[in-house]
């Protein structure tokens, strides 16, 4: 007797037994699930594999078996790691998201925070846009002031950030704990919730599999989400406008002082209408031709740009080993003018078995990134915000080829945004970085095994940024050249003991552990300048500097101690019940405060094991989960603040009692406070988990989390403390609660056709209780931009609400009206009512094909760049309206009016809500027969569309407007703020996938 055995999705099972039912004959399927056996007809084979339903087949006048194997309904009750160990899902009491590989691949994502974005209830991923950059993950909101990223564990390894290292390719599942009672496991850094990440690894007893994933695309901005800004001539025929509102006769530079502006052939020689362009000499005698139609300057800077990805990997396994390794490549050039990322990363995971009892492996990444983005958000150099600013007149380059700006006189200071952009681009930051662990197991006896890791977390990065020298501004400027150089160590050594116990009807799981973690930070830079070439690359070195600007360096040492242990019961699989409590000390805080113990509890009842619900067909699952507990936060503050720190500065002096010359001395850098202790958060968690019909799964919770003793920056007397007048104290109460549900829905596998759809919802209501006890309306400003702090973080309000005076509308005597005579309030809510996400996925014989929409609803955003479009801030770019004086105020150029309409207001105020067509695929598989035929597994192509569809009223250039200055000193105070966003790329790509 011949024959194979498969599992559903038709990959040969290695190892499966088979066995004649009553002997002791049997046999196991080789790598290609085939397997020979002598039977008679009249006896009975018995087919099993661990995970499998075993199955019972007759021989009879059969010569030829083929059996496909479906999971034992156990095994689909997934198992994941959730703080140091794996839980089965089902027996989970805690609030845990898990995101699965195939959610992952469906998307195509860049990083890992990507992929989550509208993929887990409670999860809020604010994308930052622009190649090989970032994302702000909130879990459940906004919990603290300060630090408010959750940890990230990658195969036991916590690391704060940086994900965008990290391949998505070799991502096996995602969880993501929640609340207290699931993360308080990892105690110290936990407050803002875990997102533990497991990389793929190889299947043991399976032949070696090989997979290679690629696809080419093109990244674009549409046009359509450009701002309609006025034409030179409407600019120059609203300057006259104003004046002749002002009683004042008309004049400008560039066009003249007639009855009406005359638009100028040539803006160098100023507003002339003919010159000598033989006698161009750059830089001492310009020439800029005016654009008289008009540079649009946002279509000049946008441009679509290519996308290529590449991924290859090999994983298998034998009875004592599995392995996996993986090398991928991607090139992502910018949709904005001279911007890029290059990366490139290589995994290797094995595991051995050494012996029955002792097993060692290792889980390591290396990789490598080159990256080249814009100057940030400023609205004076930020090259988004100088699109908004530079008038249309200027062209891109003057007729010699060289950069034309605002250096000509009379229409602003707005900066050449591609001469920004072009001076930037060779200006890239080096990344390498290594991230992984070594881990060995024993089992001590039957249930109790031992389990030492060691993870590290190595990265260096490199900067070089180098500014030419510019002459077509309003400010000529001098090249310099700044190299700056970091690296970054992290140690985490951990040892648990757990212990698994079944006795009757109750099932035990202890854990208990201790860990230690060590960081190492050390930052140095210098800076030059007077260099004799400008657009030499290869000669930019600080050596070759003729001036001297200084130099820079400093660091940083901290590390952790940690024990811990967990609980877990279960009786009759109908009562759960999971304790944890861990200790933690940390050398950021002074001795009396570094201890702190975070305790947490969960509790479940399985409903569906009760006696009125084991026989429902209706419902098959039902589980009701309570959970409690308290976990900390260290601010993010940085390892000096509970010191005095002294620097030496010019500007400090020994002053001499005698004739000696004076020396430079040491200042006060900055204050400290041996009294910080931690941040607390406590939560409360209830939910239900439920599964439906075989098909509808249901889940819903509520919490509320409130984090007491914030460390806040706090301000003292300047007068009596002098400059550094600040320190870090503990104070405030901050709280959050709200809701996090999802139900999906999956048709039956039998059908040709299958689907699944899920639908999350979460919403979180944010207050600051208070900052000060004793002064209830002490405030915090958030980010400066011109003369506006449109953020303010109060009592009674959400962190970072927007504060300014209300707009009423427009007077009949053409001026702006606010409510109050002007008195500034609190005027919008940069946080959302609810964010959301559809996912639909669905197959039909070789087609396959999904669908994600991710959405924010009823969140305000901040649109500043209506300063500079909407008001006769600065001579530059204006908005149609402000030409047509559209539902805004009558031209002027009186300085005090436009200071008071300008100043932060309801008006700049705009509804942020939007719905995205996340992504869309479809793909076709090459039929089994002719796959076969050509030697390889399975061969899928696929067409994708990322971010193709948006629905928003929002009038910026992308409604996902991220933290104003994320990695900068307190970005949770800005939040919502538009000061120059970039926006997010959409993208159509073609790739296939093949595996042998």
């Amino acid at each position: 007797m011949t024959g194979t055995v498969t599992d559903d999705k038709g990959t040969p099972i290695l190892g499966a037994n088979v066995l004649v039912k009553d002997t002791n004959r049997g046999t196991t399927t080789d790598f290609d699930g085939k397997f020979t056996i002598e039977v008679s007809s009249s006896e009975t084979l018995v087919f099993s594999s661990l995970g499998f339903t075993s199955q019972t087949v007759l021989v009879g006048d059969q010569i030829s078996i083929n059996i496909t194997m479906t999971e034992e309904a156990s095994a689909l009750a997934e198992v994941v790691v959730t703080g140091y160990s794996t839980q089965s899902t089902r027996d989970i009491t805690g609030s845990v998201s898990i995101v699965k590989a195939e959610d992952l691949e469906a998307t195509s994502p860049l990083n890992v925070e990507e992929a989550l974005q509208g993929q887990s209830s409670g999860v809020v991923v604010g994308n930052q846009g622009g190649p090989g950059q970032g994302a702000v993950v909130r879990i459940r909101g906004y919990g603290t002031i300060n630090g408010n990223d959750p940890l990230y564990i990658i195969d036991g390894t916590p690391t704060g950030a940086g994900l965008t290292d990290i391949n998505p390719n070799d991502i096996e599942s995602v969880q993501v704990l929640k609340d207290a009672s699931s993360a308080a496991i990892y105690g110290n850094r936990a407050a803002n919730g875990v997102i533990i990440i497991t990389t793929k690894s190889g299947k043991r007893n399976s032949k070696i599999n090989f997979s290679a994933n690629a696809y080419v695309g093109v990244d674009f901005i549409p046009n359509s989400v450009f701002p309609d800004l006025a034409s030179p001539q409407q600019l120059a025929d609203a300057i006259w406008q104003a004046a002749t509102n002002d009683g004042t006769t008309p004049s400008n530079q560039q066009y003249g002082n007639g009855a009406s502006p005359l638009i100028p052939v040539y803006l160098f020689p100023q507003g002339a209408q003919t010159a000598d362009e033989s006698s161009y000499n750059f830089p001492d005698n310009r020439i800029t031709r005016a654009n008289s139609q008009g540079t649009d300057w946002f279509d000049e800077y946008f441009n679509a740009a290519t996308i290529k990805n590449f991924n290859i990997s090999a994983s298998g396994g034998s009875e004592n080993s599995r392995a996996f390794m993986s090398l991928s490549a991607l090139d992502q050039e910018g949709v904005a003018y001279e911007t890029d990322f290059l990366r490139y990363t290589l995994r290797a995971n094995s595991s051995f078995n050494v012996t029955d009892r002792f097993r060692i492996g290792e889980n390591v990444t290396i990789s490598y990134a080159e990256q080249t983005i814009p100057p940030g958000v400023d609205v004076d150099d930020g090259t988004i915000a100088s699109l908004y600013r530079i008038n249309p007149l200027i062209p891109v380059r003057d007729i010699g080829g060289n950069f034309a700006g605002s250096g000509v006189g009379g229409l602003g200071n707005g900066k050449n945004p591609i001469a920004i952009a072009d001076r930037n681009k060779d200006n890239a930051i080096l990344t390498l970085r290594a991230l992984g662990n070594f881990y060995g197991e024993f089992d001590v006896v039957q249930g109790l095994t031992f389990k030492s890791n060691l993870g590290f977390d190595l990265e260096s990065i490199n900067t070089t940024n180098f500014e030419p020298a510019s002459v077509e501004g309003e400010s000529p400027t001098n090249n310099l050249l700044t190299e700056s150089s970091s690296f970054a160590t992290t140690y985490t050594w951990f040892n648990t003991l757990t212990y698994t116990k079944t006795f009757g009807e109750h099932t035990i799981d202890i854990l208990t552990g201790t860990e230690f973690n060590k960081q190492k930070f050390r930052n140095f830079g210098a800076n030059r300048g007077g260099f004799i070439f400008d657009d030499v690359v290869d000669i930019r070195y600080l050596d070759l500097g003729t001036t001297s600007y200084g130099g820079f360096g400093n660091g940083f040492i901290t590390s952790y101690f940690s024990a811990f242990g967990k609980a877990d019961y279960k009786l009759k699989d109908r009562y759960l019940l999971s304790a944890t409590v861990r200790y933690d000390s940390s050398s950021i805080f002074s001795k009396g405060n570094r201890d702190g113990v975070f305790p947490s509890f969960s509790a479940g009842w399985r409903v569906t094991n009760e006696s009125f619900l084991e026989d429902s067909n209706a419902v098959n699952d039902l589980m009701l989960k309570v959970g409690y507990g308290i976990t900390a936060n260290n601010g993010s503050i940085n390892a000096t603040s509970r010191v005095n720190t002294f620097s030496a500065n010019t500007d400090f002096f020994a002053y001499p009692t005698s004739n000696e010359v004076s020396a430079v001395g040491y200042g006060l850098g900055s204050r400290g406070n041996p009294d910080l202790e931690w941040e607390t958060t406590t939560t409360f968690n209830i939910g239900i988990t439920s599964k439906l019909f075989n098909a509808l799964d249901v889940n819903l919770e509520y919490y509320n989390a409130t984090t007491e003793d914030m460390l806040l920056f706090v301000p003292d007397d300047p007068t009596v403390l002098g400059q550094n007048n600040g320190r870090i104290e503990n104070l405030g109460e901050m709280n959050n609660k709200g809701f996090d549900a999802s139900l999906g829905y999956s048709n039956p596998k039998t059908n040709a056709f299958t689907y699944n759809v899920s639908f999350n919802i979460s919403s979180y209501k944010n207050e600051v209780v208070f900052l000060d006890e004793e002064n209830l309306n002490t405030f915090i400003q958030g980010d400066r931009v011109r003369d506006q702090l449109p953020n303010r973080t109060q009592a009674g309000q959400p962190l970072a609400s927007f504060y300014g005076k209300v707009f009423t509308g427009i007077g009949p005597d053409g001026r702006m009206q606010f409510a109050n005579n002007g008195e500034q309030q609190f005027i919008g809510n940069p946080h959302p009512d609810f964010t959301y996400g559809l996912n639909f996925n669905a197959a039909y014989k070789n087609f396959d094909f999904s669908l994600l929409l991710q959405g924010s609803q009823g969140n305000d955003l901040y649109n500043f760049m209506k300063f500079f479009t909407d008001f006769n801030t600065f001579p530059g770019a204006k908005s149609i309206n402000y030409v047509t004086q559209n539902g805004l105020p009558a031209l002027t150029n009186e300085a005090d009016i436009i200071l008071a309409e300008s100043a932060q207001s309801s008006f700049y105020i705009e509804d942020g809500s939007y719905v995205r067509l996340k992504n869309i695929v479809i793909g076709y598989s090459i039929p089994e027969a002719v796959s076969k035929k050509l030697g390889v597994q399975k061969i899928r192509w696929y067409l994708q569309g990322r971010n193709l569809i948006t629905l928003t009223d929002y009038t910026g250039l992308d409604p996902e407007v991220n933290l104003r200055n994320v990695g900068g000193t307190n970005p949770n105070l800005t939040i919502g703020l538009d000061s120059g966003v970039y926006p997010i790329n959409r993208s159509i790509i073609f790739g296939f996938n093949v595996s042998f």
